[in-house]
C-alpha cells in the first residue's frame, strides 16, 4: 500500500512525498513516542503551576489573574521577609516520576525558580537565594554534573536577556552568584561575570545563586579572608567581621525564612550561618518542580502572622496592638479612650450639669 501527501486547493494539488506502508507505520509510532513524553511533561507543568501565565490559553485565565493579584496585595499589607532562602531539591524524582531523563527534571526545576521569582518580587521580597549546585555535588556522576553545569548557563544566559529587557517582568534584578567559583570551569565563568556586569544596576530586588556552595566552605572562606585583614589591620577577629566576609554580602546576617521542598528535614550544609534569631525554616512535602504560587503564599501568610503575632507580643500595652489594627479609630480618640478601666456604679457618678453652653465657629 502507497500513501501521497498533497498540498494545495482543490484541483490543484501538488504531491509533497509518497511512503509505502511499512514507513507510514514506523512514522506514526516514533510520533506517539515523542508525542506521548512532551504531553505528560507538559500537562504534569501547567497542572503543577496555576498561575496567571501558565493559564493563559484558559477561559479563566483573567479570574486567576486577579485572583492572585487581589491575593498578593492582602499579604503585602503585613511583613514580608527581607531574605527569603530556597533549598530546591526534587528534580531528579520529579523526572523519574514523569518516566523522563533527569535532566527534564533539573530543567522544569529551572523553570520553577523564574516563576517564584516573579512572585516574590510582586511580594516586595528584597532578596531570594537558591541552593543550585552543592560541592557535594561534583561527587555525582560526570555525566550529570555536565549536564547541570549546561542547564546552570543556559538559565543564567536566559535570565541575563530578560532582566535586561526593559518589557520584561524579571526587569531590574540584579544576579550574583555566590560560592568556590574556582570549582567551575572558564565557559561558564564568563557567562557568570556577564550577567553580574549587566545587571549590577539592580538594587530593589537581588537574586542569589549559590554554586557551588557549601555552609562550611563559606564558613571557612570568611575565617580566611577575615584572619588576612586582621592581620594587616591589627583589628580583632568579631562575629561582625566574620559576617561581612560571608558569601552573601549584606544579607549573610540573617536568612528570614528559608523553604526546603522534597519532604527532606534537612539543611544539607546550607545557610548553617544565616539561619538564626528567629528565622523560619519550612519543610515542605512536594519535590521543586511541583512547587507554586498557593503553597508559597501559605508558607507567606504563616509566616506574616507569626511576625505580626511576634512584635504585638513585644509591646508593653495592649492599647497599641488596637492602634495597629484600627489606626484610624485610634488617632480619631485619645489613647486614654481606649484604656480598659475599673467598673463604676452608676450612682457613684456626679450629678449632670444644669446648663450646657456651645460655641459654634
Amino acid at each position: 500500500m502507497t500513501f501521497k501527501l498533497f498540498k494545495g486547493s482543490k484541483g490543484q494539488e501538488k504531491p509533497l512525498v509518497t511512503l509505502d506502508g511499512e514507513n507510514v507505520s514506523h512514522l506514526f509510532e516514533q510520533n506517539d513516542e515523542n508525542l506521548n513524553k512532551v504531553s505528560s511533561l507538559s500537562l504534569q507543568q501547567i497542572r503543577q503551576r496555576l498561575n496567571y501565565k501558565d493559564v493563559g490559553s484558559y477561559p479563566f485565565s483573567r479570574l486567576f489573574a486577579w485572583l492572585q493579584m487581589f491575593m498578593v496585595r492582602i499579604l503585602r499589607m503585613g511583613p514580608v521577609p527581607r531574605h527569603l532562602s530556597f533549598i530546591m531539591d526534587g528534580n531528579r524524582r520529579y523526572a523519574k516520576k514523569l518516566d523522563q531523563p533527569v535532566k527534564e527534571g533539573h530543567r522544569a526545576g529551572g523553570a520553577t525558580l523564574i516563576d517564584i521569582l516573579h512572585i516574590c518580587r510582586r511580594l516586595n521580597v528584597s532578596s531570594v537565594s537558591a541552593y543550585a549546585f552543592s560541592i557535594e555535588n561534583f561527587n555525582r556522576s560526570p555525566q550529570e554534573v555536565a549536564t547541570l553545569m549546561e542547564l546552570l548557563g543556559y538559565y543564567i544566559d536566559q535570565f541575563t536577556e530578560r532582566a535586561t529587557n526593559a518589557k520584561d517582568e524579571l526587569y531590574g534584578i540584579r544576579l550574583r552568584v555566590v560560592g568556590d567559583l574556582s570549582l567551575l570551569s572558564e565557559e561558564l565563568l564568563k557567562k557568570i561575570r556577564n550577567a553580574e556586569k549587566l545587571t549590577r544596576d539592580g538594587q530593589e530586588f537581588v537574586l542569589y545563586l549559590a554554586l557551588p556552595y557549601t555552609s562550611r566552605n563559606d564558613i571557612a572562606h570568611s575565617m580566611q579572608v577575615t584572619t588576612d585583614k586582621c592581620i594587616n589591620s591589627n583589628e580583632d577577629i568579631t562575629e561582625q567581621a566574620l559576617t561581612d566576609n560571608m558569601y552573601f554580602e549584606q544579607y549573610s546576617n540573617k536568612c528570614d525564612l528559608l523553604i526546603r521542598t522534597s519532604g527532606h528535614t534537612r539543611l544539607s550544609d546550607y545557610m548553617l550561618w544565616q539561619v538564626h534569631e528567629g528565622s523560619i525554616i519550612e519543610f515542605v512535602d512536594c519535590l521543586w518542580p511541583d512547587f507554586n504560587f498557593w503553597r508559597l503564599y501559605w508558607i507567606m501568610l504563616k509566616w506574616s502572622f507569626y511576625q505580626t503575632w511576634q512584635n504585638a507580643s513585644q509591646l508593653p500595652d495592649p492599647v497599641r496592638t488596637r492602634t495597629r489594627v484600627f489606626p484610624k479609630i485610634s488617632g480619631a480618640l485619645p489613647i486614654e479612650t481606649l484604656k480598659r478601666t475599673k467598673r463604676v456604679a452608676l450612682d457613684s457618678l456626679p450629678a449632670a450639669p444644669l446648663a450646657v453652653s456651645v460655641d459654634r465657629k
